[in-house]
């Protein structure tokens, strides 16, 4: 797979550059693995892309796996709810985008977008509903506010 990140940087401070860390974009090539019996992208492989821009996105602000883990707490996936507009095929470009559009309690809701990279043609949006963990006990846990301030809803130090 082709990919290419598209994130602000994390250091940023001025109000907008801490709304723009709640979004990331990540485009790739559909690949032959990826197409089923109709020569198109399967559907599982639009839920996985849309796993894998929330973790790149995590990764991209400091935030990955074992960043949370750190911390005491993850993130995993309550709900995903998603509607097919288009096929995308072998070759095509696409740009898959997320946004966190709900955080700072026990859940964040990302609003997902994949779209054709070239035609600009939405293909799949839909959205994920996450919970906040701690990943021993698998209870619901609050994040602590350094996290939540990797995904701009708090200053660093506020």
């Amino acid at each position: 797979m082709n990919h290419v990140l598209v994130a602000p940087s994390p250091t940023d401070t001025d109000a907008a550059a801490l709304v723009r860390l709640r979004s990331f974009t990540l485009r790739l090539t559909v690949q032959s693995a990826e197409l089923d019996e109709l020569g198109h992208v399967n559907n599982v492989v639009y839920l996985g892309w849309i796993e894998q821009v929330a973790r790149a996105h995590a990764d991209a602000v400091g935030a990955g796996f074992s960043s949370m883990s750190a911390l005491g707490v993850v993130a995993v996936v309550r709900k995903h709810s998603l509607h097919y507009h288009r096929s995308a095929l072998l070759g095509d470009e696409v740009e898959i985008q997320t946004c966190i559009v709900e955080g700072g309690g026990l859940k964040a809701v990302r609003r997902n977008r994949i779209t054709n990279a070239v035609t600009g043609e939405l293909l799949v949006d839909g959205q994920t509903e996450w919970v906040w963990v701690n990943p021993e006990t698998g209870r619901p846990k609050r994040p602590p506010e350094a996290l939540l301030a990797k995904f701009g809803y708090l200053k660093p130090g506020e």
